[in-house]
Order: C-alpha cells, then sequence, then structure tokens
C-alpha cells in the first residue's frame, strides 16, 4: 500500500505464452514492445520492428504510441500513431496480438500476449553425406618440384 498523500504507480504485467510473466514499472520513458530482446516488452516476430511502440501511464491514462515501426501499429484493427488505451483492447503488431487489460483492484496494467509467435516448421535433412576417411600418422613429406633447388638447411640444436 501507498503512504499516505501517495498514489499508486500502476505496473505493466507482461503475460506470455512462452515465458514467465514479466512485471514493469511505468517511469518517464514508455515501456517499449519489440523485437529486441533487451525491450521492456519483447516479441519474438520477424514482422516487428526492433523498437515498434511504447505504453506509457501518465494523468491516470495509458497511451499507446507508435515509435516508427515498418509495419505499423493497430488497436482494434484500425492503425495507430497514438492512443488512449482502455481495457479490453487489442492491441496487433506484426503477427502478434495482445490483449490490454486493466486490473480494478491494482489498477495495473495486464499485457496478455494471446497469439504467440508460429513455432518454425520442421525440416527434414536428406541422407548424411559419407565421411572421408580417417587419415594415419603424419602426413607423408612434400616432393620437391622437379628443377627446384634443393631447401636451405634449417637451424640445427647445439
Amino acid at each position: 500500500m501507498p503512504a499516505k498523500g501517495q498514489t499508486h504507480m500502476p505496473r505493466l504485467i507482461h503475460k506470455r505464452p512462452d515465458a514467465p510473466d514479466r512485471i514493469l514499472t511505468f517511469g518517464e520513458k514508455p515501456l517499449v514492445i519489440g523485437r529486441l530482446l533487451d525491450s521492456d516488452v519483447p516479441v519474438r516476430d520477424s514482422f516487428l520492428s526492433r523498437i515498434h511502440c511504447g505504453i506509457s501511464y501518465a494523468d491516470g491514462h495509458f497511451t499507446l504510441k507508435d515509435l516508427g515501426s515498418t509495419n505499423g501499429t493497430y488497436r482494434n484493427g484500425a492503425r495507430v500513431f497514438e492512443c488512449q488505451l482502455a481495457s479490453g483492447d487489442k492491441i496487433q503488431v506484426g503477427n502478434t496480438t495482445l490483449l490490454f487489460e486493466i486490473d480494478k483492484t491494482t489498477g495495473d496494467a495486464v499485457l496478455q500476449q494471446t497469439t504467440a509467435f508460429p513455432a518454425a516448421p520442421k525440416v527434414t535433412l536428406g541422407p548424411r553425406p559419407l565421411k572421408p576417411p580417417a587419415l594415419k600418422g603424419p602426413p607423408p613429406p612434400a616432393k620437391p618440384a622437379p628443377g627446384a633447388p634443393p631447401p636451405a638447411p634449417g637451424l640445427r640444436k647445439i
């Protein structure tokens, strides 16, 4: 509970189907959704930009903002550049859908990743190539080319 006179700063809880939940705290900058692993909300989807969009919290409102992505950011099917989010909004980025909800008891935002990036298709390989025969012992000494001068004498131990 916040101290008397302080307000609770909501958090963003990112729920992913392929990893544990991640809890993020809002600050001055938006929480970045993108393809980079060090994004605040990393999403494995090749159709996302490295830095795709962001969610911020100010004046009691959550705001979604496209951060110059190539394929755009969509809220409930409509392309947006900046908009306020409401509980139940669907955010589409690339092939991924994120469901945005506000927890009524805590005021925290919950971002549920409802569409996981599809697994890579299974690749079937042909027969394995034969291994080259194993060499035994050191390689034979190289034969000098016909008419070549004899090799220079090497250093000898004394």
